[in-house]
This record gives C-alpha cells, structure tokens and sequence, in this order.
C-alpha cells in the first residue's frame, strides 16, 4: 500500500473518514505518476493534477499542503513498489533454490544478485517513475525540505536494511568475508546508482555501453571483493538471468493498483 501521509490532522479523522482519505491520496497519487510517465517530470504541478482529477487546486491542497509534499509522496510510492518487487523475485528466488537443492552458498549469493538485479531492471522498465526517485536521492542538491526528505530517506533504508539482512545472512555462513553489512548494502545501491545513470549515455553511445552488462560485472566484483568465490559469483549471476528472477517489473503504478 501507499505509505500514509503523516498527518496530524489525518490522525484525528474517524477510521471512516481516514481510509476514504487515504483511498484519495491514492488517486492522487496515480494520477501524478501517469502525467510523470507520460508528460515528464516539468509538467507535474498541482494544479495539473487537480485538473486531471476533475479537482481544484484548493481541494488538491487538503492532501498536499504543497508540491515537495506530493513529489515526496510520489517517491515513496516508488520505493514501495520497487521494495516489494524485490521481496517477490527474492522469494521466487529462495522457492528456486530450495526446489532445486542449491548449496547454502548459491542460495546465499542468489538473494542478493536478484536484489541488484531488480534494481537495476526497474530503472530500465519504469524510466519515469526510477526518475522521480532519483531526483532526490542521487543528486548533491538537497532537492526536497528536511521534513519530506527524512520521510523518503526512512522508506529508502528499509530496502537497504532488507539487502544488509542478506548480505548478512552470506557472511554468517561465510560465503562472504566479515564486514559491515549496512555499509556494503550502501556501497551496492550507491554503485548501482551510478550504472543507472549510463542509460542516459546509451542513446549518444550505442554498442559502446551497456548498462546491464555494466550492472553485472559491478555485481560480480563487489562480491568477488567481499570474500566470494569468482566463479560461484558467476555462476550465481548466470542462474539468475536464465531464469528470468528480474524479468518482468510491474511498474508502480500497477503495485498501486493491486495493493
């Protein structure tokens, strides 16, 4: 589900009035993520998405007092989608690796390539809607307020205490040298990051990059460095392609409306 607006004023609703609330920041919510997909990032302003809705501005600003608040929103709205579907191809993952009998050492390196994987898929499949996240978290300027930043930045962290969970997991059974597993999942996201940012490149230098190739051979030597075995890694990273564990995304907007 969209993570709900903190809001004192929501919290004194009665429980009715609440989810009918929260039903409509949903609505807003997939109403400003289609005009980002299918307009861009400059032509999201509240008054567009008001109109969209059949609103006005005025009745748009009961939900979101402002645009930081909607474009943070937005994010977060991202970071869930792309958190459960990493949770889902990891469990399909884990299915795989039990059915099949992988040795603890496989099935420990398994979950975290599908982990950066799926990152670095649903950057490719969902452009638009990658691009709104990245917009804050990528970028040196500080691009939201403190308060709507801090509450991007605690949704984000869950995801990344999910990938410390399994690199974790990979050193316990020493699959991995021992080392500190929140700053090894940030040093992953943040390098993945940047292959992301090589899409823009693809268009002026094609055959030259490819992201997915890139994001691959990052994978690989960031476990290779933290203690794993080259060609298990390998291994490991090929099993995951030839199944198709990051194959597929549905997109935030199709999270929203299922869940």
């Amino acid at each position: 589900m969209v993570h709900e607006v903190i809001d004192l004023q929501q919290a004194r609703h009665s429980p009715r009035v609440a989810r009918k609330r929260q039903a409509r920041i949903r609505e807003i919510v997939c109403a400003a993520l289609a005009m980002l997909r299918d307009e861009g990032n400059d032509a999201l302003t509240l008054g567009r998405v008001a109109t969209r809705l059949g609103l006005t501005t005025a009745a748009l600003y009961r939900y979101f007092p402002s645009k930081d608040a909607l474009d943070a929103e937005l994010q977060r709205a991202v970071i869930a989608a792309l958190v459960a579907s990493v949770r889902e191809r990891t469990e399909a993952a884990d299915a795989y690796a039990v059915r099949e009998a992988l040795c603890e050492r496989d099935r420990a390196l398994l979950a975290i390539v599908v982990t950066a994987l799926v990152f670095e898929r649903f950057a490719e499949t969902s452009p638009a809607e990658f691009g709104c996240l990245t917009r804050n978290l990528s970028t040196p300027d500080h691009v939201l307020p403190d308060r709507e930043a801090a509450h991007v930045f605690e949704a984000a962290w869950s995801a990344l205490v999910d990938l410390a969970v399994r690199i974790e997991v990979a050193q316990g059974c020493d699959v991995l040298s021992q080392g500190d597993p929140n700053e090894r999942a940030v040093a992953l996201w943040a390098a993945l990051q940047g292959v992301v940012q090589t899409r823009k490149l693809v268009r002026s230098a094609r055959g030259r990059i490819e992201p997915g190739r890139v994001a691959q051979s990052l994978v690989r030597s960031l476990l290779v460095g933290w203690g794993a075995a080259h060609d298990a890694a390998q291994d490991v990273l090929d099993l995951a392609e030839r199944e198709g564990f990051a194959d597929e995304l549905a997109s935030t907007l199709d999270f929203l409306h299922t869940n």
